[in-house]
């Protein structure tokens, strides 16, 4: 019993409207053309198809295959994301003289 209440009370990490969007972006020209200057390919957009199709499929049957496979998704999405390091690393204080003034009367470098 209880685990009827926890299917039920289940959503998915996103709105399916939102996976939706994701994939019409995913497919726009300037989307096409950033990631084909980018990185030299075409973007792969079926996950976000796949996805939005697995979150109806869950909204209206609640099928555990559904279910499964968006945990499945995002969770190799988040762990994409978190392949990616900073450029910089962040201050944890700032600079020691963050309060004196900018010297506007010498020219800057440019």
């Amino acid at each position: 019993m209880d685990r009827a209440v926890g299917e039920i009370a289940w959503r998915p990490p996103r709105a399916c409207e939102d996976y939706w969007s994701e994939f019409r972006h995913c497919k726009s020209f300037k989307n096409w053309f950033h990631h084909y200057y980018t990185y030299g390919t075409v973007p792969s957009c079926q996950q976000w198809k796949e996805d939005y199709h697995n979150c109806r499929e869950w909204e209206k049957h609640r099928g555990t295959e559904a279910k499964e496979a968006l945990r499945r998704s995002e969770k190799i999405r988040v762990a994409e994301q978190r392949n990616f390091i900073p450029v910089w690393q962040l201050r944890q204080e700032p600079p020691r003289d963050w309060h004196v003034p900018l010297n506007q009367e010498k020219p800057q470098d440019s």
